[in-house]
């Protein structure tokens, strides 16, 4: 499993999606923390971009094999 860490930008691929990183419900966010079960993302929404991670909105819970590291 990938190791992700504060500021990793990622894709949350919803598993109907079959790791398809390009389906319409796949969204873009940024790590904000980890810990032993989850990756705690902030997603990007219509009010603002994520950019550090730092940014004062609410992680959401994310399992890890549902992320796939975006470049």
């Amino acid at each position: 499993m990938e190791d992700y860490k504060h500021g990793d930008k990622v894709i949350y691929v919803p598993n109907h999606a079959n790791r398809d990183v390009r389906h319409k419900d796949c969204q873009y966010g940024i790590v904000s923390s980890t810990n032993e079960h989850f990756v705690f993302v902030k997603y990007d929404c219509l009010a603002c971009t994520m950019c550090t991670g730092d940014e004062p909105y609410t992680a959401q819970a994310t399992k890890r094999e549902n992320l796939v590291r975006r470049v």
